[in-house]
């Protein structure tokens, strides 16, 4: 009998029955009462933890669940051949087929490796088939034949439906807008899914209360939008109910933020994100404490990752502290040697408890995993300005010259600023560097430019000196109008100094200015004079090579 939705739902009351039931479980599994009584306990604590992300509590249960369906139906492989057809694939249904791929590759893999289109149709997963029959043949056993069934079962009951297995790919997000469109987002590009749907509204409904048991409020008629997290980082964004158009609209949306950690060297060697000269500038900014915002236009452009990257450079020596909505950077996992503090947001602290907590607890580096609210802005200058913290953060930019307009029109709406000027000083005296990165058409990622935010000092008094001759007068009083006209002109307090820039005609990245030596002399505390020099030296012969 072919795996169809009526022998999916026959599966799934039959094992969720052996489930419920001790004395059954015990009898099918051949174990001792007490162990049973364990074993059913543990399967429904784990049930909730794997609805929420956690991937080691969704194998397990596949486990047990392929070990149920062993026994009640007796499977081998031809029993297993009247369900899913593994001889001739070709026969199953599209999201079996689908199913099957996703156990050989991650589908960021299919989508690069086949050049798939936007609307990936099921000709278009067929044609994929074909080409990996005898890869599929290879791959699948006894075992992991009956753990593909396990897996769709137990996705039909406690998991994401349709959708499961997408969760724990190399993909940026999954999203839902109704029952019969599903699509995913990988590299900025939204690819619909339009042969996977559901069998119904009622499963999205259920995926989104299921998956959003984090949030503080439950996700019903009087709450109709939801935004919550899951244990493994992803953000869920859920909607339905008066907020969609139509009853059977229910939006869901699933973040992922399975971040790899990757090396600024690897970013050099491998990605081609960077070169050596920005490779010697951005180490030298973190062994001098420099405070750097990583920033860009695209969704996943790579912020996070790079900012993860540059936080490996800070030195063991210090201490740093993150604030973070949904622990998306999982920091301490990656960098378990370091000194690391996390915080999570929550309604329960304001953003300037979080930051005491962290000063109390002698951070010398603050990172904002995102800049979504102005109080996260206002303290990551007031730290890098009155205790002399780095400071680290993402945020999103048209480009990397709008980003003081962008920081001022957040610490305006705080209660530390109610003048733009100070803002901005404040800003251009606190951030160093801006890492703006973008996308290329190849879907390669690089940093479009790095510049610097420069102070420019503005308070100042001149004694006007009429002594000495007519010549000596009237020179001194044309430079004290060139003073006064020069800031009537330009009335800000800081202005951009752009050092590298990435040439895409060329695909190479091309010395502008030098650092100031007002930023030197800062890193300069904490990096030997040595290193400023060697780095100058890179920079000139860089640009006497290029004949700039």
């Amino acid at each position: 009998m072919p795996l169809d939705n009526l022998v999916i739902d026959e599966m799934v009351k039959k094992i969720d029955g052996i489930f419920s039931d001790v004395d059954t479980y015990e009898k099918m599994c051949g174990i001792k009462r007490e162990q049973a009584e364990r074993e059913v306990r543990m399967c429904s604590d784990l049930k909730t933890r794997a609805a929420l992300g956690d991937k080691r509590a969704r194998d397990y249960l596949v486990h047990r669940y392929a070990i149920l369906l062993k026994k009640a139906y007796d499977l081998d492989d031809r029993t297993i051949e009247s369900y899913i057809s593994f001889e001739e694939p070709e026969k199953n249904s599209d999201r079996i087929v689908f199913e099957m791929l996703l156990e050989l590759y991650d589908f960021s893999e299919l989508l690069e490796r086949y050049d798939l289109p936007m609307r990936i149709s099921g000709a278009d997963i067929r044609e994929v088939l074909e080409r990996e029959k005898p890869a599929i043949r290879d791959y699948y056993n006894t075992s992991r034949k009956i753990r593909l069934l396990a897996l769709i079962i137990y996705a039909a009951e406690y998991g994401q439906d349709v959708i499961d297995t997408l969760q724990h790919h190399n993909i940026n997000e999954i999203g839902v807008i109704d029952k019969d469109y599903i699509y995913i987002v990988h590299k900025g590009r939204k690819y619909h899914l339009e042969f996977l749907r559901f069998s119904d509204a009622g499963v999205i409904e259920n995926i989104q209360k299921k998956t959003t048991q984090n949030s503080p409020a439950n996700y019903d008629r009087q709450n109709p939008t939801v935004v919550s997290s899951k244990f493994n980082s992803s953000r869920i964004t859920v909607a339905g109910y008066d907020m969609t158009p139509e009853e059977g609209d229910l939006y869901y949306n699933e973040r992922i933020f399975n971040l790899k950690r990757i090396t600024l060297e690897e970013m050099r060697d491998s990605y081609g994100t960077i070169d050596d000269l920005i490779y010697d500038l951005l180490v030298l900014n973190q062994e001098g404490r420099g405070s750097h915002f990583i920033t860009g236009a695209d969704m996943g452009v790579g912020k996070s990752t790079f900012l993860l990257a540059m936080m490996e450079k800070v030195p063991d020596r210090w201490g740093i502290g993150i604030l973070d909505t949904q622990n998306e950077l999982q920091a301490r996992k990656k960098y378990p040697h370091k000194n690391i503090l996390t915080l999570i947001v929550n309604p329960r602290r304001t953003i300037d408890q979080c930051f005491e907590f962290m000063l109390k607890t002698a951070r010398d580096v603050l990172y904002v995993g995102e800049i979504t609210m102005p109080a996260e802005v206002a303290q990551l200058i007031n730290a890098s300005l009155r205790l002399n913290s780095g400071v680290g953060a993402t945020m999103h930019s048209i480009s990397a010259f709008e980003v003081v307009a962008n920081l001022r029109n957040l610490m305006m709406r705080t209660d530390m600023y109610n003048n733009a000027d100070t803002a901005e000083a404040d800003i251009a005296r606190g951030l160093d560097l801006i890492i703006h990165l973008g996308k290329l058409q190849s879907g390669r990622i690089v940093v479009e430019n790095i510049v610097e935010v420069q102070w420019v000092e503005r308070d100042y008094y001149v004694e006007p000196d009429l002594k000495g001759s007519m010549a000596d007068k009237m020179s001194r009083l044309l430079d004290m109008a060139q003073l006064a006209l020069s800031r009537y002109l330009y009335r800000k307090n800081y202005r951009y100094n752009e050092i590298i820039r990435y040439d895409p005609d060329e695909d190479r990245w091309m010395p502008v200015n030098l650092p100031s030596e007002a930023y030197f002399a800062k890193i300069g505390k904490y990096v030997d004079k040595s290193e400023i020099e060697a780095f100058r030296e890179h920079f000139n012969s860089r640009k006497r090579e290029l004949k700039l």
